[in-house]
């Protein structure tokens, strides 16, 4: 009795102790002119120190938000964003509880001898249409980090060992760069030679046929596909693989393989020798 006692306090201490790991931040997104609530506004956590991108949420129709993030004894930003309107931006010293901001309210851009000035930072995610975007630059990753790496980074997505991609359950069966395959069908190159810092944006659609993309049909598939946007000046390199064997009797075999890549251009050589 003794035991099942203890094993059941120590059940319930873990419980609450992963609970305590994270919090629940929450509040309502408005108009600061109309009073009107503000749908699809990007509301997001991050780092004071390196404008680390920590968690994210969307406002619901009525502008309500409520998300969980993990406990945070550092200071970070709250950030909310809307296209038109000006970034509200709260430092807030930790986050170690609950928290409601009850109302926030951002105010329209202004407009200056016509021309419309924006102001506020990028926010790290957007939604349009169909498609969501995420803004590569503001999830942290290594300098020598490929795009396989960066994905791991990105909310909802999960890569697997086998490099498997699933957004949201949604198995990922397309990965383009600029809109084009990237010298194999299903992008897996693109995922482990490109390099994560290339890459200007990721976005993330319902998979569709060519047939369904020109006629404007909604997605059949329950597939997801991946477009990687490179800028121009970026959109350059090359990679390769060497294999090579040697054994008895000066027999030997290797093989090497090149691509390189500039803007629409892709060129790959392959080379291969062996003794008998």
């Amino acid at each position: 009795m003794c035991k099942y006692l203890s094993f059941l306090f120590v059940l319930t201490f873990s419980f609450y102790a992963a609970a305590q790991n994270s919090y629940t931040l929450k509040g309502k997104v408005l108009n600061i002119n109309t009073q009107l609530p503000l749908e699809s506004a990007t509301v997001y956590i991050t780092t004071v120190k390196d404008s680390t991108v920590l968690e994210y949420t969307l406002t619901d129709k009525n502008g309500d938000f409520n998300f969980a993030v993990k406990k945070n004894d550092k200071p970070v930003f709250l950030k909310v964003t809307y296209i038109g309107f000006e970034t509200f931006n709260e430092e807030q010293k930790d986050i170690t509880a609950n928290k409601d901001f009850n109302n926030i309210y951002l105010a329209e851009s202004v407009n200056t001898l016509n021309e419309v000035t924006v102001k506020g930072a990028e926010p790290p995610i957007r939604i349009k249409n169909d498609t969501i975007e995420f803004k590569a630059s503001l999830f942290k990753v290594r300098p020598d980090a490929n795009v396989e790496t960066l994905l791991k980074q990105l909310p909802g997505l999960e890569v697997d060992s086998d490099g498997k991609i699933t957004t949201n359950g949604k198995e990922v069966t397309q990965v383009l760069v600029n809109g084009k395959p990237f010298f194999d069908r299903d992008g897996a190159m693109a995922l482990k030679n490109l390099p994560a810092d290339i890459i200007n944006k990721v976005q993330i659609s319902d998979f569709k046929t060519k047939k369904e993309e020109y006629s404007k049909d909604q997605a059949a598939s329950d597939n997801s596909s991946i477009n990687l946007t490179i800028d121009e000046d970026k959109n350059k390199g090359y990679f390769g693989k060497f294999l090579g064997g040697y054994g008895t009797d000066d027999r030997y075999e290797s093989s090497f393989i090149v691509n390189f890549f500039k803007n629409n251009r892709k060129i790959s050589g392959i080379f291969s020798g062996r003794s008998f």
